[in-house]
């Protein structure tokens, strides 16, 4: 029984993570294919014709366009799941409040027998 929870729950939480992103990677996932299809096509090409000059050339570009096609995928899908960064501007100089200019009264010096506590004792919400 609870092993059937457990996989009912692994199986919501993997859709409620894959939702926001299925269609992303469906277009990922195809653009893999096709770079994988075309370079098949062309080593079979090589393999047929002993023309090797552009087998490393070809590697390198399949190689670098897997890599901006995962780049592309975090800009384009992933980039819109991050949480957004609250921007809070900046208090101008005329909206600022204007604080009353009274000059700080220092503390009382401790008592002798000061507990730490002397600071509530004297709260005008304390004295009744």
């Amino acid at each position: 029984m609870i092993n059937q929870l457990l996989k009912l729950g692994a199986l919501v939480a993997t859709g409620r993570f894959l939702k926001p992103r299925i269609g992303g990677l469906l277009w990922l996932m195809a653009a893999w294919f096709a770079l994988w299809f075309v370079h098949g096509e062309f080593v079979s090409y090589v393999q047929l014709s002993g023309d090797t000059r552009y087998v490393l050339h070809a590697s390198l570009l399949k190689t670098l366009l897997y890599a901006l096609s995962v780049g592309a995928y975090v800009l384009f899908v992933e980039r819109r799941l991050w949480p957004k960064r609250v921007v809070i501007p900046p208090v101008k100089a005329a909206e600022k409040p204007a604080a009353p200019k009274a000059a700080p009264v220092p503390p009382p010096p401790p008592a002798a027998g000061d507990d730490g506590f002397d600071f509530l004792r004297d709260k005008p919400t304390l004295r009744r």
